[in-house]
Parts: structure tokens; sequence; C-alpha cells
């Protein structure tokens, strides 16, 4: 597993409609991209990530396991050419694929200039450990640090669609997340519709999104998000190639081109 990833099942999102506040959630990060007219010039997709390019800028999205379906064979193609905002339009639809491909369209619109961002030096599960210091925290997505983070927080509880021995019951996050003092939750909980959900539903905590497919999004700190950690791709060509070769993300990182970023609201 990747240091950025989540086992959230891509089943969760086939066919589920876009509605309430997911679908507000959406609309707003629709409307807030930077870039919304910049043209994709390239798609590259692989098993686990996808990546548009457009505007000289390159986003990135969790595929979660999804592959194109028959009516999206040609999608990648057809989007070619397109505008950032057509493209991350695809967050609307109901298809895996269509989903990831719209958020790194989206991401695509909303990077940065690489050339005017410091890459942080203090790693998001940091961060958590560092809000989480002696409280209660919560987190979603089975991260590689989990295990580290329990030591370095009071009391932990991680939330998972995926049934895991250590993950706190379905029927008991609403009452558990009440309590929680830090929250953070994979950007991949966008794919899957549920983040609207989880920013709601600790409006008391303070909240962390993070992973690779976390928008760099004014649109997150206005539905309830404080710390935002994501990635900026400074090299293109290296992260293709990764992406072709199916690497996970923890060695896309390593071989270069992408560096790690903090915004707080």
């Amino acid at each position: 597993m990747s240091t950025y990833s989540c086992t959230q099942p891509v089943t969760a999102i086939h066919d589920r409609p876009l509605e309430g506040e997911e679908k507000n959630l959406a609309d707003s990060l629709l409307s807030s991209i930077i870039q919304p007219d910049a043209v994709v010039e390239e798609i590259v997709a692989g098993p686990k990530f996808v990546a548009v390019k457009a505007g000289g800028r390159m986003g990135l999205s969790s595929l979660l396991g999804a592959r194109p379906r028959e009516h999206e064979k040609e999608l990648e193609h057809q989007m070619i050419g397109k505008d950032v905002k057509d493209v991350a339009g695809l967050i609307s639809k109901p298809s895996p694929f269509s989903i990831s491909l719209g958020f790194a369209a989206l991401n695509a619109g909303n990077a940065p200039d690489p050339r005017h961002v410091e890459a942080s030096n203090f790693p998001a599960d940091n961060l958590i450990a560092r809000l989480g210091k002696d409280k209660i925290t919560g987190l979603v997505g089975a991260f590689p640090f989990v295990e580290s983070l329990k030591d370095r927080v009071g009391t932990f509880h991680l939330f998972e669609l995926m049934a895991l021995p250590d993950a706190v019951p379905r029927d008991q996050w609403e009452s558990v997340l009440a309590e929680l003092d830090v929250f953070a939750v994979t950007g991949t909980a966008l794919l899957t519709r549920n983040m609207a959900w989880f920013l709601s539903r600790a409006p008391q905590a303070k909240i962390v999104v993070l992973g690779p497919t976390t928008p760099v999004s004014p649109a997150l700190f206005s539905h309830g998000a404080d710390y935002l950690c994501g990635s900026v791709v400074t090299d293109m060509e290296k992260v293709a190639q990764g992406i072709r070769a199916g690497l996970p993300f923890k060695k896309i990182k390593k071989n270069g081109g992408v560096i790690f970023t903090q915004w707080e609201k």
C-alpha cells in the first residue's frame, strides 16, 4: 500500500448518484477551479492512478481499482483538447473511472505553479500527531502510518468502509465522530462520495484532508476542512512513467517529480 492510499472499495461508488450534501460539495469544487479554461493536453491512466495534464500543470487522482467501462473506452481520447472545467465535470457521473478522471482534471485546474511551491518537510502524519497529541483523533483510510500514529495521539479511532478488526463499527460512526478533537480524511473519500458526510459529522474537530487525490481548493475549507495535505507534480514525465508502470504512490514520489505540500485554512 502506498503512503497516500485508502482501501475504500470501488464498489462504494458504482452507479451511486451524486446528490444532497455530496452534490453541494462537488458543485463548490467545480465552481472554484482556479484555471477552468486550461486546455487538457494529455491523460495518463495506469492501474492505480490517472493524471491529467492541462495548462502546463498536472493533476492526479487515485483510481481505487476502477477501469473504463465499455462506453468509456475512448473517453481519454475524447477529453483531449477540452477545457479543464468540462473534463472535471465528469465527477458528477456515476461511473468510478469517470469520477477519478474528473478529479484528476479538477486537480490539474487547481495545481499551483510548482516553481512557487515549497515542499513540506512536515509529513501529514506528523501534522495529525501534533494536532492530536493527548486528544481524541480519528482517521479515514488505512494508511501505513496508522500503527505509529496510534502511539502519538491520545485516543485513536480508525474509520474504514472495508471491515478491519481495529476499525470503528459502521453503526457507531456518527457517535464517535461527534467526540473527535482531530479528524483526518483521505482525499479518496471524494471518489467514494463520502467526503461531505465526513466533513459535516465532526464540525467540532480540526479536520485534515490528505493524499494525492486531495484538491487544492478553497471549497474544501468552506465545507469544514482546516488543513489540506496534497501533492504538486514538479516533473510530469517522471510521474507519467510511474503511473504507466503501475507504481504505488510512494515509489512514484521516490522516483522524483512530486512534492508534498500543506495548506492551512
